[in-house]
């Protein structure tokens, strides 16, 4: 495809078409290329658009990843229970790993490294928001279940699974069953299921 159709292309597209555009050029480029590899030339190319297109948008690498990635496909996370606050919490671990292993750990640790700090919100939305939510759908389930105090419990114990989850997820090679499970049942459960003080 020549240059001046690339450009006929650019010109006809505006708006969210040419962002859309843009945004699945960036996930192609990420997932061919990775964090390392992805340039704005690269993503210009690859959306039939220009760089100064691109820069108009985005001012930083990071930035452009983030808003490609929070409006791909939701995070496929359980939204049934188990029956059990340990099957639940395993399935949540589970769907992490998968969604981690999609976007790939070191994309995410060169994203927390370079993103800017206006930007941290939407890098926690790429799945950690919609894992807070499904924890407090289970650990309400697990509440009526009697698995765990009526009390409320203290934010930084709710919070405990996933920062514990998360951890293992960006900073080890793999993270398998039995891992998640160590995590769970160690840790997560004991301090949850404790009796009310």
């Amino acid at each position: 495809m020549s240059e001046h159709t690339d450009a006929a292309r650019s010109t006809r597209r505006s708006g969210e078409e040419l962002r859309e555009a843009i945004r699945d050029a960036v996930r192609g480029e990420l997932f061919a290329r990775g964090y390392a590899g992805l340039t704005f030339d690269g993503v210009a190319q690859r959306a039939h658009t220009s760089k100064p297109v691109i820069y108009r948008r985005y001012s930083t690498r990071a930035q452009m990843v983030i808003d490609a990635l929070v409006r791909t496909t939701p995070p496929d996370l359980p939204t049934e229970t188990t029956g059990s606050l340990r099957g639940d919490l395993m399935a949540l671990g589970a769907a992490l790993a998968r969604g981690v292993e999609q976007i790939g750990a070191d994309t995410l640790r060169r994203l927390i490294a370079e993103v800017d700090d206006e930007f941290l919100p939407e890098l926690a939305e790429l799945s950690w928001t919609s894992a807070q939510e499904m924890l407090g759908h289970f650990l309400e389930a697990a509440r009526d279940r009697g698995e765990i105090s009526q009390d409320p419990l203290p934010r930084r114990v709710v919070m405990l699974p996933l920062m514990l989850l998360r951890d293992e997820l960006l900073f080890s090679d793999q993270v398998d069953e039995a891992a998640v499970a160590d995590i769970v049942d160690t840790i997560c459960l004991p301090l949850l299921c404790r009796p009310a003080s």
